[in-house]
């Protein structure tokens, strides 16, 4: 699941399109939408209609994306509607129907039908899912959570102890 946190905050990042984070990192994002709204002045950035945002090796994909600042322009939430999905390659796979991230705490919620798999083949399937990026903590909500998980097996040597 740790894949997740950190999927989560690749998500964060590649999402802020904002003057401060292009001064800071110089990092190449690409957002692409049938629609773009931006007002400065009110703080907010939205993407509608096929939202397709491309950082690095990563790929977030969702209906709508709302991006909101505080009066002194740093990050204060972000929501992602409509079949949003999160992809790192090949590594770690994410959807759901809703994505919230709060900025101040530090928090990703995602909502509504959530599907995870990471790079080994663990899954968990839930209703909500919610993760505390800087604790490394992680809750499933729902009626069932299903988890998957691959564990590495022990290798045991011969009975007495002797090993060759």
């Amino acid at each position: 699941m740790r894949k997740l946190l950190l999927l989560a905050t690749i998500f964060i990042v590649a999402i802020m399109t904002t003057d401060g984070f292009a001064a800071q990192g110089r990092e190449k994002i690409t957002v692409t939408s049938n629609q773009q709204s931006i007002d400065y002045a009110k703080g907010t950035l939205i993407y509608e209609g096929n939202v397709r945002i491309n950082w690095k090796d990563y790929i977030i994909e969702a209906n709508k994306v709302e991006v909101y600042l505080t009066p002194d322009k740093t990050l204060e939430k972000i929501i992602a509607t409509g079949e949003v999905k999160m992809n790192q390659e090949t590594k770690v796979q994410a959807s759901c129907q809703k994505a919230t991230y709060l900025a101040r705490d530090r928090i990703l919620i995602l909502e509504e039908e959530v599907e995870y798999q990471d790079e080994i083949g663990n899954t968990l399937q839930a209703q909500k899912v919610t993760i505390w990026t800087l604790k490394e903590k992680l809750q499933a909500e729902g009626n069932p959570v299903k988890a998957n998980y691959i564990l590495e097996e022990e290798e045991i040597g011969p009975p007495g102890g002797e090993s060759k």
